[in-house]
């Protein structure tokens, strides 16, 4: 069966974000939905009444939102199959950036993540049958976060850049003005991959979690 391109589908996730002296964070987050993505949404929307998409909506949000205190939520052109879905989100987290003596430390990557839960193959234990990947699709995420009056950015960390046939990832942490911005890039090229390639998907979920776990330091100049 042919796989389509991974252009396809997929998301697209901008945030901008604002954090505080004391570590709290406020920001707005909007995404684009493409393609099967889409359609999983739209699915999802039509199946829910308004206080089961606002719990599920907060439940996912609050698994990297820790303190999450969610604001509220609007999705755009659910009914117009021609278009992309959109989604937009309002949020604030008490206490998301973590102070260690006069630092403040931040993780760039606000929200969303791209690890599997895979419990055999992470331990690297002999597998006979293919690794599903779902379907093929293209994850953006950019975000930018202004860090409080009095603070620089110290220390960023390394870019990521890993690429296989079965699908690629890479990520960039970067400082315009005030902004602490991250970057990164999710696609999966092909729908399932052989056992052989174990390695090579634990290698790539270990450098997801990796990035997905790392954080900014700012220091008082």
């Amino acid at each position: 069966m042919p796989v389509l391109s991974p252009e396809a589908a997929g998301r697209v996730r901008k945030g901008s974000f604002t954090l505080a002296p004391d570590g709290s964070l406020t920001g707005d987050i909007s995404e684009t939905f493409i393609g099967d993505d889409a359609m999983s949404e739209r699915m999802f929307i039509k199946e829910s009444d308004s206080k089961e998409i606002h719990d599920a909506l907060e439940d996912r949000l609050g698994k990297d939102l820790t303190n999450l205190k969610f604001k509220g939520f609007k999705f755009a052109q659910t009914d117009d199959l021609t278009k992309p879905l959109k989604l937009d989100l309002h949020v604030s987290d008490s206490n998301y950036a973590h102070t260690a003596g006069a630092l403040l430390l931040v993780r760039p990557r606000v929200l969303g993540s791209h690890v599997r839960t895979m419990t055999d193959i992470m331990q690297g234990k002999p597998r006979t049958y293919a690794i599903e990947l779902g379907h093929a699709a293209h994850f953006r995420d950019s975000f930018d976060i202004a860090i409080p009056a009095g603070y620089v950015v110290d220390e960023t960390p390394d870019p990521v850049d890993l690429n296989f046939d079965f699908a690629s990832y890479k990520s960039s942490v970067s400082v315009k003005g005030n902004l602490l911005h991250y970057e990164r890039e999710f696609v999966i090229k092909d729908v399932e991959i052989s056992a052989g390639e174990a390695s090579n998907f634990r290698k790539l979920q270990s450098t997801i979690m990796n990035d997905e776990r790392s954080t900014a330091v700012l220091k008082k100049p």
